[in-house]
């Protein structure tokens, strides 16, 4: 019999503080909608204003009232049902931070927003990327640049960092961790605006998970089994795991929760995306019209590596990085960069069609048409312009492009409890916004929560 003594049963909370994931939990869940009244209401209208000492005893003799401010800083009033005391509070992101235990709650004035933004928005925007190390150029000019496009109009714009699915590559606690605070920094450096964009990790939405359950049990194995995504897994790896299986039926759920309409994604996730339509498209028909069947977004963008492939991060010879400067950008190209290897000699004729690496950025970063790029194409097809002065004069234009993220990113680095907040009160919105999908889900599944 073995009698060594067995490690101590860790608790969810526990899991999750080892794997890196910690979240903020919802202050709607744990302690109520801002504006609920204590047990003795006559001394919740005793406020005392604790951002500038004034006393705000009897000033709001209507106890319906959702919204007190303080006369003479105009702070919002509220009943802290944390530190249970009449205070004041900080209104961020359409939530209120109490000023004397410092937590947040969802109010009915933000949960009000969030239902008028849904109805307004011509869409609703959706999507995320892996905790995995640097951003490259495939993220930024693929990815991030949409999203910060899409942000800009009427949509309702739902960005998060994508921690649970990184777990299928990456176990390490302070990676994932240390990873999911620098995509953070990485979504604001590149334009997101917090106040038009909800940004959040995914595992600060609990939500998500359960719903994912609820879609695999209409999910064959066989379907997951089949998906060019694990195919491709399968080939570079000897484990694989239940995560990586399940991995397309969670990123369903990240989709279906918030019933987005546009998912704008790599061309390497779109089989991904039509597998969550699939989804929607079933369960729609056996219970009736609970999901929205979302579609890919119009530009599935496939930013070349330096060798011509896919630009990804476990490839680090094959990618530039935003972070990089002009200098490592150029030696880059000019060492790694794979260009017509039909043209041996400066001045012979090429053909940018056959440029692996170089031509294809110079389309996606001007876009077909622009003058630069028919410049460009017509100077390499005449021998005018050598592949080194091309090579080297992508590194200045993606220079340019990425300048502003640098700024941007060294100035954010400095201001880690603005990144921190930004996730919290994402994840909070984000959970205000998915909640009554899955309570929809849960009543048409039959599943009591007592």
């Amino acid at each position: 019999m073995n009698t060594a003594k067995m490690p101590p049963l860790m608790n969810i909370g526990e899991i999750r503080r080892a794997l890196g994931l910690n979240s903020e939990a919802s202050s709607r869940d744990k302690h109520g909608i801002f504006g609920e009244m204590p047990p003795k209401p006559i001394e919740s209208i005793r406020f005392h204003c604790v951002t500038c000492d004034h006393n705000t005893s009897g000033i709001c003799p209507d106890l319906k009232e959702d919204k007190r401010r303080c006369p003479s800083c105009n702070s919002p009033l509220m009943y802290c049902q944390m530190c249970k005391t009449c205070t004041s509070g900080k209104e961020k992101y359409k939530m209120v931070v109490c000023d004397q235990c410092h937590e947040s709650f969802v109010t009915d004035t933000t949960i009000a927003y969030l239902a008028s933004e849904e109805r307004k928005a011509r869409e609703i925007v959706l999507s995320g990327i892996r905790a995995t190390g640097k951003l490259h150029l495939g993220n930024f000019f693929g990815a991030i640049r949409q999203f910060v496009e899409y942000a800009h109009g009427d949509n309702l714009c739902m960005y998060f960092i994508a921690n649970w699915h990184t777990l299928t590559t990456c176990q390490d606690p302070m990676e994932i961790h240390k990873n999911t605070i620098e995509i953070a920094m990485d979504y604001l450096a590149a334009g997101l605006d917090p106040d038009r964009s909800i940004i959040y990790a995914q595992s600060s939405v609990p939500e998500i998970a359960e719903l994912a359950l609820y879609l695999a049990m209409f999910q064959s194995k066989n379907q997951l089994e089949d998906l060019p995504t694990l195919k491709d897994l399968v080939k570079d790896k000897t484990f694989i795991s239940m995560g990586h299986l399940y991995y397309p039926v969670l990123m369903a759920a990240d989709i279906l929760g918030p019933k987005a309409t546009v998912i704008p994604v790599g061309s390497d996730q779109v089989p991904n995306v039509e597998l969550a339509r699939d989804l929607a498209t079933k369960f729609n028909h056996r219970f009736g019209h609970t999901f929205t069947v979302p579609r890919v977004g119009l530009k599935t963008i496939k930013v070349p590596g330096l060798a011509g492939g896919k630009m990804a991060k476990s490839e680090g010879h094959s990618s530039v990085f935003p972070h990089d400067t002009l200098k490592d950008i150029g030696e880059k190209y000019a060492k790694y960069g794979v260009t017509d290897t039909g043209k041996v000699r400066r001045n012979d004729p090429g053909n940018p069609e056959n440029c692996l690496s170089v031509y294809p950025l110079f389309k996606i970063i001007l876009g077909e048409g622009h003058p630069s790029l028919t410049s460009i194409n017509e100077s390499c097809r005449s021998g005018k312009l050598g592949c080194q002065e091309c090579k080297s004069n992508l590194a200045c234009l993606i220079d340019e492009q990425v300048a502003p993220f640098r700024e941007k990113r060294k100035e954010l680095e400095q201001r880690r409890g603005f990144v921190d907040e930004v996730l919290r009160f994402g994840g909070q919105k984000a959970r205000e916004i998915i909640l009554p999908t899955l309570q929809t889900v849960r009543d048409k599944l039959g599943i009591i929560l007592s």
